[in-house]
């Protein structure tokens, strides 16, 4: 029997009650359990407020003008008298869903099928044109006539974007879990997730075939892989120590890009998974003259070839590629050259989990190579595609020579990567290992923090009407993002100005649920914008939520940080540093410490 927009909102008011990942996980997945297979899909994009995959993109709805006109206009359809307008009456309530539940209250609405009201919201999102913003309207209007007030709550906050429930891809995970029969059922799904990158798709899979048929999952053309990441050292001598012989890559500073290709379709994913195919053309033409009707999934990094050098650029001129708007132009003022490190599909069968050096050399015999020596300079591929630097080191002296001549050279600094690895999707561990500064007497490496509110400029920065931001880093145990930083400076006043813009678009009326912080800002802000920060150390602090478990009085925070720039658009906010990070980075400081502290007899 199909199941009413009425019962999946009375599901998503329980999920907004709660704040407790496990409790989320096991309402969503009991709900999970008593729907019919076709509504599993819509439910989990519903919920991650979206219409498909994330990486499929595309805009979910309207903007807040076009919902208060058809709000308006379904007052005026149900002769329902106003005091105020809608407009007046949102300033006053602050939730676009709260003022359409306070509008039509007492309604009693039809009991619609769920699948019916996702697809008008497919309908709306996919409306383009001459004339679509007024069927748009007039398509809402009808839709909140319909259904009941608690469900025109959560479709209306859907279609601005702002459901806000704060259910992660973990908590998903875990409700996915919990609906297959509890913890055993977490490794394959959350395997076959990194494998495709589409929860709906995994409780789709669930639903008619079971926890078998997610454990067959394998790479496929066109549904992206959760990238591997790197785990972080200090030095040539931990590297060597933790992995042994290695080899070991130069790391870029560019768009790291994850390519596919079917044999006829090229698509180019960035590291957040967002689909940047139509940006970077000479990558695809690149793709199609290499493969011809062969399938591949590959990955490496794309940076701005400055002709002039025979280099690269900065990232802030490789940035200027990412755009929507006038590709050709830009392509030909800021070429790229893309420089691949790992190969994960070839021809139908999968390369994941061989080790990296068979992976690299068959990567090798599909790209142009050349091989450079540890002190030799790094030059650019002829054509747009080349394999990145790298040298096999035998001894931890060989890792830091190479370190110190890339720095030199002006890159961000060296991957190590255990020779056996297998590319181990979606996951933090030491099959990669990054040196990007060498520790010394300071937090001297890079946070990627999340933006969870702002502060009103004071004194000379009132003029900004910005003057901090309130940051955060990511609990992967908890599926939260937890305070750690209060941050004032590093921007210059044009880019001050370009954040407020961009954070007030996003502005919220309460603490997100997917939020821990005891600070207060000025304004709450949905938790997707990501900073680079540097600091001078890291303290314990009582302020701060980071690495604060429940009994303790003391979490983590930053000493002098400062923002590098802008938020990047290439950082996905679940990739933002992790608790664990940020106190395995202070147990170092600590050793650091210890390590150079003056014994007696010094002067």
């Amino acid at each position: 029997m199909a199941t009413s927009i009425d019962r999946i909102c009375d599901c998503l008011q329980v999920l907004e009650g709660l704040t407790g990942r496990i409790e989320m996980a096991q309402e969503m997945g009991s709900f999970l359990g008593i729907l019919e297979n076709p509504e599993r899909a819509p439910f989990i994009y519903l919920v991650q407020g979206q219409l498909a995959p994330p990486f499929r993109g595309g805009e979910t709805g309207m903007s807040t003008k076009l919902v208060l006109r058809a709000i308006g206009l379904a007052l005026e359809k149900a002769e329902i008298p106003l005091t105020s307008s809608p407009e007046k009456k949102l300033e006053e309530l602050g939730d676009m869903g709260n003022l359409v539940e306070h509008l039509f209250s007492g309604r009693q609405g039809e009991s619609l099928p769920f699948l019916d009201v996702f697809q008008t919201l497919e309908n709306l999102a996919l409306r383009g044109g001459e004339g679509s913003q007024e069927e748009k309207i007039r398509e809402l209007a009808t839709l909140f006539l319909k259904i009941s007030p608690l469900s025109s709550r959560f479709v209306a906050r859907f279609v601005v974007g702002k459901l806000r429930l704060g259910v992660g891809d973990a908590t998903i995970i875990d409700a996915l879990a919990h609906w297959q029969g509890g913890k055993p059922a977490k490794p394959p799904i959350e395997n076959g997730y990194n494998l495709c990158s589409d929860l709906g798709r995994i409780a789709t899979l669930l639903g008619s075939d079971g926890l078998d048929a997610v454990r067959q999952l394998r790479p496929s053309p066109g549904f992206p892989i959760r990238m591997a990441l790197c785990e972080r050292l200090s030095s040539g001598e931990e590297i060597f120590e933790k992995i042994g012989p290695c080899a070991v890559e130069s790391k870029y500073d560019g768009f790291r890009c994850q390519v596919h290709t079917d044999g006829t379709n090229v698509q180019i994913f960035s590291r957040n998974l967002e689909e940047t195919t139509t940006m970077f053309p000479e990558i695809v033409e690149g793709t199609r003259a290499l493969f011809g009707n062969r399938t591949a999934i590959f990955e490496g990094e794309a940076l701005g070839y400055n002709a002039e050098t025979g280099g690269y650029h900065p990232f802030q001129v490789t940035i200027t590629r990412k755009r929507k708007h006038n590709v050709k132009e830009k392509s030909d003022e800021v070429p790229l050259k893309m420089l691949v490190f790992d190969l994960m599909y070839l021809d139908g069968e999968s390369w994941l989990d061989f080790p990296f050096l068979e992976r690299r050399r068959k990567m090798e015999s599909l790209f142009p190579t050349r091989i450079f020596s540890v002190e030799e300079e790094e030059t650019a591929p002829s054509g747009v595609f080349g394999t990145s630097r790298l040298i096999m080191a035998d001894h931890p002296s060989t890792i830091d020579l190479f370190f110190d001549e890339v720095l030199e050279e002006g890159f961000e600094g060296i991957i190590a990567k255990r020779k056996e690895g297998a590319y181990t999707a979606g996951s933090r561990n030491f099959n990669w290992i990054k040196l990007k500064r060498s520790y010394k007497d300071a937090l001297s490496d890079t946070l990627d923090l999340v933006i969870i509110g702002f502060y009103r400029g004071k004194g000379q920065r009132t003029r900004l009407g910005i003057g901090a931001i309130l940051t955060a880093a990511y609990d992967r145990e908890q599926d939260k993002f937890v305070s750690i930083a209060r941050i004032g400076s590093g921007l210059t006043e044009a880019q001050w100005i370009t954040l407020r813009a961009m954070l007030e678009e996003s502005t919220l009326p309460q603490r997100p649920p997917s939020v821990l912080s005891d600070i207060q800002p000025e304004y709450w802000v949905e938790p997707k914008f990501v900073v680079r920060v540097r600091a001078d150390d890291i303290t314990r602090s009582p302020q701060h939520m980071c690495g604060r478990r429940e009994g303790e009085e003391e979490g983590y925070a930053l000493r002098f940080p400062r923002m590098t720039g802008e938020p990047r658009a290439d950082k996905n906010p679940l990739d933002a540093t992790t608790v664990l990070e940020i106190k395995n980075l202070y147990q170092k400081q600590k050793n650091l410490l210890v390590r150079h502290r003056p014994t007696t007899g010094d002067t």
